[in-house]
């Protein structure tokens, strides 16, 4: 089963630092991962990275000056406060997403694939990937530096491998230069590739784009049943055993 998104948090967007707000609903083990677009070129031009927060593969993604896409993502242990990017400079923009049903070992995702399109037009295409792991979650995000007040700037995403698509985020600004994200989830069956996503822009103007495949948590990275892993599988459960097992001994948990 391909892992889900939970929800998404509020907004945030100003001049200043921001705090991308929590989605709600969240639990111990969901994977956060949040969007956010600054200007590409306006001193410090980046946001501070907070504090138990890591890139997803290949952020940020830097479109020229016009606009600066950033991935990051945690895993929500329960107690942790929601980050504040520090102020890019100019305008800053985010939302925060939470996944669940992803391994909570190692990276959640499986491939990652980055672009971006010089050209200033209505048309986003986002680079395909090849998964190697079966029922993946695949977020197409997209930033560009357009300023407008907008939550309609992503049109219905085209990919004919894709089930569930689901808009998740629409939110452009004018704070400052302006600017804004869009974040599209997709459920692909694979493995293999999912061929490359389209959609038509409201407003033409150059794009920074990303491309995730997050992994479930039978795809590697976690014990999908941590109380099957403590003993010998039984005959009807071998084959739901994920990776190599150690024989079952009491000593081994017990010592002795």
């Amino acid at each position: 089963m391909a892992p889900t998104v939970v929800n998404v948090g509020a907004i945030a967007s100003g001049t200043a630092a921001i705090t991308p707000a929590f989605p709600a609903s969240i639990a111990a083990g969901d994977v956060l991962v949040t969007v956010a677009e600054c200007e590409g070129v306006t001193a410090p031009g980046a946001y501070t990275l907070p504090s138990g927060w890591a890139h997803i593969t290949g952020s940020p993604v830097l479109q020229s000056t016009n606009t600066r896409l950033t991935v990051i993502w945690a895993l929500y242990d329960g107690v942790m406060t929601a980050p504040s990017l520090g102020d890019s400079g100019d305008h800053n923009v985010g939302r925060m997403l939470a996944i669940r049903g992803c391994p909570t070992t190692g990276n959640p995702w499986d491939v990652v694939a980055t672009a971006v399109e010089a050209v200033s037009d209505t048309s986003a295409t986002w680079p395909g990937v090849t998964t190697t792991v079966a029922d993946t979650l695949v977020l197409e995000i997209i930033a560009t530096g357009t300023d407008v007040a907008s939550t309609t700037m992503v049109g219905t995403l085209t990919n004919a491998n894709y089930t569930s698509i689901t808009k998740q985020a629409d939110n452009w600004v004018i704070a400052g230069n302006g600017g804004g994200i869009g974040v599209v989830s997709g459920v692909f069956a694979g493995p293999g590739a999912t061929g490359q996503s389209t959609a038509t822009l409201a407003t033409a103007n150059t794009k920074a784009l990303m491309t995730v495949a997050f992994k479930n948590n039978a795809g590697g990275g976690g014990v999908a049943n941590p109380i099957i892993a403590m003993r010998n599988p039984r005959p009807a459960e071998i084959h739901t055993v994920v990776g190599a097992y150690a024989p079952y001994s009491p000593s081994t948990i017990y010592g002795g």
